[in-house]
């Protein structure tokens, strides 16, 4: 004899929606709200009652969040598919909390839905430490397009992927023309060779730091000579899994070391010439008096 197929009871569904720790909710067709576990209503402190219709849901999800929530949901309404959106709701005490809602259609053997299966995750730790992320990567990104030089970051192998705005400003380039090894293209052509030498050779042995003078490419055409410095950034294990570095602006002090060069080449010439002049006057000077 064939064992009955064992179908989950409406006790089973009411036991595995309280065990978990979503909110759990569910709707008929239409979107109207017959059911919500026991941690909806310790969360919200609404009563089974409270929970129908828009003005719950108006009153519970933050102001800015209300429109979005409302569109994404009616969309799932009206098409059938699977809703998912981050929104912010109220608990009890009057705070928000991050929220993942998501909901999938049950439908009968005709395909037609017969009932909406809900639950709300509670992500607001994991929100609020993406938002602080991304507060310290705009608060780095303002720091590093204020300062004068032109900055970079590369991997461990020395693909570069990222530059701040100065670098684009300067070489009037975009980050996808820029990234990997393509900064090679606004390099001097006869220093290119030697300064991906130089960094290939730090990169593989592991040097504490890298450093290089040569021009770059502006915009415009021209040629600017910058010092370039870079610090490996190491792992727990001491392991290197990126290089950030800056490009300083040397040209003028490289034209001022030139001038004093070429100055101190023309002073040492004066020197060895007015040297020998006085060489020959004394040799003259001697003759005259027959020394």
């Amino acid at each position: 004899m064939a064992s009955a197929t064992l179908r989950p009871t409406p006790a089973d569904f009411s036991f595995l929606a309280e065990l978990i720790p979503q909110l759990v909710w569910t709707t008929d067709p239409s979107g109207y709200h017959t059911y919500f576990n026991q941690r909806w209503i310790d969360y919200t402190g609404y009563t089974l009652a409270d929970s129908v219709g828009d003005a719950m849901w108006n009153n519970l999800l933050d102001p800015a969040d209300r429109p979005r929530a409302r569109q994404r949901w009616n969309h799932s309404l009206e098409t059938g598919e699977f809703y998912e959106i981050e929104y912010r709701f109220k608990s009890r005490h009057g705070d928000y909390r991050w929220f993942l809602g998501q909901a999938l259609p049950v439908r009968d053997e005709a395909g037609r839905i017969t009932k909406w299966f809900g639950t709300c995750t509670d992500i607001h730790d994991q929100k609020m430490q993406e938002l602080a992320l991304r507060k310290r990567e705009q608060d780095f990104t303002t720091l590093a397009d204020t300062i004068p030089q032109l900055a970079w970051m590369a991997d461990e192998t020395g693909s570069i992927f990222w530059y701040n705005q100065r670098w684009f400003d300067f070489t009037g380039t975009t980050l996808e023309q820029m990234q990997g090894w393509d900064w090679q293209k606004v390099h001097h052509p006869e220093h290119v060779e030697s300064v991906t030498a130089g960094f290939r050779e730090a990169i593989v042995e592991g040097h504490d730091a890298w450093e290089d003078t040569f021009p770059l490419r502006r915009h415009d055409g021209q040629y600017r000579w910058f010092l370039s410095r870079a610090l490996p950034i190491r792992n727990e294990a001491g392991h290197i899994v990126r290089w950030c570095g800056t490009n300083t602006d040397v040209t003028e002090q490289k034209q001022l070391q030139e001038q004093l060069e070429r100055a101190y080449s023309d002073l040492e010439a004066k020197i060895m010439f007015r040297t020998l002049d006085l060489e020959r006057e004394l040799q003259q000077l001697r003759q005259e008096k027959g020394i």
